[in-house]
């Protein structure tokens, strides 16, 4: 057992610590999404009551029941996605590091929008830790990590 910790450290070594820090953040926003969308489909009767109350003129009830299950099914693939990139952006994977932008910027869209309307603080501190990703995924530093091939700091050239 001890023998495999070992292991991980001589590998979290080789990780640039901007890859490492967005990897927690991925796999963080990953986790709070999945909540949300279990929360949501937990207590969509009372999710679905307020929306009614707010748009009950303009959608029938079972639209509205439609709408509730149909965003936290896209939270949970959202977030699932945001876990699987966070994972496998320490391992160096490139398709990762592009799955990491598109998901990282579509929360950041959907934040965004939710931020403006007045969502409220989980909304602004999802748009801050989705930029967080971008922004250290795209620096210089990073970009061997993810090419194919490349040898850790570690191994001689």
């Amino acid at each position: 057992m001890s023998h495999t910790s070992g292991g991980r450290r001589g590998q979290s070594a080789a990780i640039p610590r901007e890859v490492r820090i967005a990897s927690a953040l991925l796999t963080g926003l990953g986790v709070v999404l999945a909540v949300n969308a279990v929360i949501a489909l937990l207590y969509r009767e009372d999710l679905r009551a307020a929306a009614e109350e707010n748009v009950g003129a303009m959608l029938r009830p079972d639209q509205v029941d439609a709408i509730l299950i149909g965003v936290a099914v896209f939270l949970f693939v959202l977030g699932g996605l945001l876990v699987l990139s966070g994972v496998h952006i320490r391992r160096g994977r490139q398709w990762a590091r592009v799955l990491s932008f598109v998901t990282a910027g579509s929360l950041l869209l959907l934040s965004g929008v939710g931020a403006i309307a007045g969502a409220g603080l989980l909304a602004v501190l999802l748009v801050g830790a989705s930029v967080g990703v971008v922004a250290l995924l795209m620096q210089a530093v990073v970009g061997p990590f993810f090419e194919p091939g490349s040898t850790s700091p570690d191994q001689p050239t």
